[in-house]
């Protein structure tokens, strides 16, 4: 297990724009996860913990415990995606692989907006 696991890692850091882009990726999600973690506030009150255009209301109240989820999400992401983009390069998919990182990084970044928009809400 520990030998597949070095004959795996040493094609991908091999390949510099490939694990540029795990490692950034894999970056991004910590500092995802530090900043919901920095920014939740215990309080009694219900809080805004999720966002939605369709609803009768846009912004849905919860404990404040709930937003514990996002940072769940942020290491989910981070694991996920980076054992997924190595898989789809170790199967000789390069470009796809490349590709699914980039979009990775974009998902990241599109959570951090819509976590900021509802925590700026859920604290104020």
């Amino acid at each position: 297990m520990k030998l597949n696991l070095i004959n795996s890692i040493k094609p991908i850091l091999a390949d510099r724009l490939m694990a540029i882009l795990m490692i950034l990726l894999i970056l991004i999600c910590l500092a995802y996860c530090i900043y919901v973690g920095v920014s939740l506030r215990p309080s009694d009150l219900q809080v805004a913990v999720h966002y939605s255009a369709y609803g009768e209301t846009s912004f849905y109240r919860d404990k404040w415990y709930y937003l514990i989820t996002f940072i769940v999400f942020g290491i989910m992401l981070a694991v996920m995606h980076t054992a997924l983009v190595a898989k789809i390069y170790l199967q000789g998919h390069r470009q796809l692989a490349l590709l699914f990182a980039w979009l990775s990084l974009l998902l990241i970044v599109i959570a951090w907006f819509m976590t900021w928009a509802v925590l700026k809400v859920a604290f104020l």
